[in-house]
């Protein structure tokens, strides 16, 4: 688990937790230091060192991820969130938190934290474990401040090796010249008072008296913290440098614990400790130990030892001089840390120099009660009994939300660590229409569009019967179009009366249907607005993400190979039968007292106008007849012998309400002539005969070139404004609409 102090805890601590409880350990660790810095991390070899190579094949930290073991519980320390065992528990240690966010069963974190306040970044993330694990009763407590659930919060210690920590006679080369020895392990920090310790021990002590302070304090992130690179460079920079100060560099682990056992006095004054691991290793061993009055640390060190006073407690940023601002405990940590009395560190010191025997006496009696109350075995079993206490109130608790607003979905919600297969099935036919696995707290969701008598299941069991009856159900028309709203609002209406549910229809145009007594059941809503709903319908021009026809199963038939109405009863469940319920509006009154004609020149796509010279032919031939002639157009064409119509919708549809005779194209004036129940002379070579309505229609077209907007080889691209799949960039572009001539029309018109 790397070489600090909450490392080693953490790989000790679940390494004896597994000597009580069925535990799979699986611990991923990433080092800072690497090798060629230039690889890419998944390349990157984790740093580890020796004392950690033995436990690597012991518990199998790089073991088979594949393995299927059975077992009660597994905690994971997981680098790579790769979780392919069926887990029962995670067990999370703060360096890892975030890896487990997707996780959604049961969730213990275990935290060590320095200061009052926790960083809110990850703090709120440990407020989402249904349990959080700290070492100490002062860490318990800042953590309930805080905000957390006092309830959720346990005590679980750390502990300390007896087999390896413990009074015994050692020897030792630095200890041969005779002169007492002052140990202080741990990086040079802030929070550690590292510096005010190496000045304490100077003012203390003269040069005279046989004393040395034993100092291993190197960074193992260089000069991030500081600036300085070395113990040296930072003596020489506070003007601390004096021979009686014995700088060890990264010891090694046999070296630290020699120095722990042969070492007088070990002295650790913090300004605030999660724990304190050499603190406890250095009572374990029967060291005189001198510590700060203050934090996590009191939880093993109360009545042993020798603490230092308490000032008073200080923002962690506080700094006397610029230079320790640039370390990283206090420039980004918030929170309060405790600042120690050094005059009092000075002083005990002093006493533990002079009284050594006296205090190496109490330092053994220490020793035997550290042994007793925090070995790994005595800890482990704190840890096993809390953790199950905590099975046994854990309650799973599932949510299962389905909705049915334009595709079925399913989502799963609560804290459970189970799969869960999801089938949509459609109830009238038994047939399994989709299915997958998911984990809590993610959703699945079925790509049809359409109306299905939907049965849901989970882990074989229904959950769900689709019922729309006496419930509200969002219809809503996406297109803008006047045709198009025209041609699918009547089947709003079909489907309530069907199904007996509450309809709320959304519309562009819902004044046209407001009034109406075929639509009096029917509530109308804008598009856009939220509605609560147990199920919604989108009608609509269904394209891919390329602008396409949609050409997918979410459908039932792709949308410009059946007719336009048919749009509405698939997606409705309905059978297909052509429908016309007029439109609203209102009182009106002939327009012109003489005969006329209204042309509907424009439409959406090149494909379907007509060419220009030819109207403008046409319209001479009704003049002659004794025909006024009126254009609806949204840009006036300025067609000889003709009067525009840039009116309101509802004025042009008045004029079309009274005319003698309307000729339109494949468009939505079209629509609306056929809605006020007048007959539509339609110019339409481009479609097949009932792509449009049947009904009051004379459609005028040609053999001369293939229906190209139904054949479904082609896929009409409606941002092509000259689409002509057969002959775009050539003469006989858009033959189909060209070829229909004048004549023609107006022969078919007269006859």
């Amino acid at each position: 688990m790397g070489t600090g102090g909450y490392n080693n805890h953490t790989r000790d601590f679940f390494r004896h937790l597994s000597k009580l409880i069925d535990v799979k350990v699986r611990n991923f660790t990433v080092g800072n230091f690497w090798e060629k810095l230039d690889e890419e991390p998944h390349n990157r070899e984790p740093y580890i060192n020796s004392i950690d190579k033995k436990l690597l094949v012991e518990q199998s930290l790089w073991g088979d991820v594949d393995q299927k073991e059975i077992v009660n519980h597994k905690i994971y320390s997981n680098y790579e969130n790769n979780f392919k065992e069926n887990i029962n528990i995670i067990l999370a240690e703060s360096n890892h938190y975030y890896y487990y966010s997707h996780y959604n069963g049961p969730k213990i974190g275990y935290n060590v934290w320095e200061s009052t306040i926790q960083p809110h970044g990850f703090f709120n993330k440990w407020k989402e474990f249904d349990q959080l694990w700290v070492p100490s009763k002062w860490q318990a407590k800042c953590t309930i401040e805080q905000g957390v659930d006092a309830s959720k919060v346990k005590v679980v210690p750390e502990g300390v090796d007896v087999n390896t920590f413990y009074p015994e006679e050692v020897e030792h080369e630095d200890y041969d010249d005779g002169r007492f020895k002052f140990i202080h392990f741990g990086r040079w920090d802030y929070r550690k008072s590292t510096k005010e310790i190496v000045e304490t021990f100077l003012n203390t002590f003269s040069p005279e008296e046989p004393v040395d302070l034993i100092l291993s304090a190197d960074n193992e992130w260089g000069d991030r913290i500081d600036g300085l690179k070395t113990t040296e460079e930072r003596l020489e920079y506070w003007n601390l440098k004096d021979d009686r100060i014995k700088i060890k560099h990264f010891l090694s682990r046999e070296d630290y614990i020699k120095y722990l056992k042969k070492g007088h006095v070990f002295v650790s004054c913090a300004r605030s400790e999660g724990w304190n691991l050499p603190l406890i290793e250095a009572m374990a061993c029967g060291t005189p130990s001198i510590y700060s009055n203050c934090s996590g640390q009191l939880e093993f060190a109360s009545d042993k030892g020798h603490p230092v006073k308490i000032l008073e407690e200080r923002p962690t940023t506080y700094t006397k001089d610029s230079k320790w601002a640039m370390s990283v405990s206090t420039s980004k940590i918030p929170g309060n840390y405790y600042e120690p009395d050094f005059q009092d560190l000075s002083n005990v010191m002093k006493d533990v120099y002079i009284k050594y025997k006296q205090y190496k006496k109490k330092a053994l009696k220490d020793a035997k009660i550290i042994h007793k109350d925090f070995n790994w075995d005595t800890v482990a079993k704190i840890g096993v009994d809390t953790l199950n206490q905590f099975l046994k109130d854990y309650k799973e608790d599932v949510k299962i939300e389905i909705k049915y607003c334009g595709k079925p979905k399913v989502e799963i919600l609560g804290n459970s660590n189970k799969i869960f297969f999801v089938e949509f099935i459609n109830g009238d036919t038994n047939e399994i229409i989709h299915s997958g696995e998911i984990n809590c707290n993610m959703w699945i969701e079925c790509n049809k569009k359409y109306y299905i008598n939907w049965v849901i299941k989970v882990n074989g069991e229904v959950v769900d019967r689709f019922n729309i009856k006496n419930k509200k159900v969002l219809i809503s028309l996406d297109s803008k179009s006047i045709g198009d709203t025209i041609a699918w609002a009547p089947y709003a209406v079909e489907f309530s009366k069907k199904n007996d549910c509450d309809v709320i229809l959304s519309t562009f145009h819902n004044d046209w249907f407001k009034g109406l007594d075929k639509y009096k059941n029917i509530k109308f809503t804008h598009p856009g607005k939220a509605v609560e709903c147990y199920a919604q319908y989108n009608i609509g021009w269904y394209k891919n993400d390329d602008g396409m026809w949609l050409d997918d199963n979410s459908i039932l038939n792709r949308c410009n190979l059946i007719p336009l109405q048919q749009t509405a009863t698939d997606t409705l469940g309905l059978e297909f039968k052509e429908l016309n319920y007029s439109i609203n509006l209102g009182k009106d009154k002939r327009p012109f007292k003489n005969k006329y004609v209204v042309f509907g020149p424009q439409a959406t796509s090149g494909c379907k106008e007509w060419v220009y010279d030819s109207w403008c032919k046409l319209a001479s031939k009704f003049v002659d007849d004794g025909y006024k002639v009126f254009v609806c157009s949204v840009n006036p064409l300025n067609i000889p012998n003709t009067t525009d119509i840039n009116k309101s919708l509802k004025i042009t549809a008045t004029y079309l309400k009274h005319s003698d005779i309307f000729v339109g194209l494949g468009s939505g004036l079209s629509w609306l002539n056929w809605a006020l129940g007048k007959h539509t002379y339609m110019i339409n070579g481009f479609a097949e005969e009932g792509h449009e309505f049947t009904s009051n229609l004379t459609k005028i077209t040609n053999d001369l070139c293939i229906k190209c907007w139904n054949d479904p080889v082609y896929m009409f691209d409606p941002s092509n404004w000259d689409w002509c799949p057969v002959y775009e960039g050539t003469k006989l572009q858009h033959i189909c609409q060209k070829s229909i001539t004048v004549e023609q029309v107006f022969n078919i018109i007269k006859k």
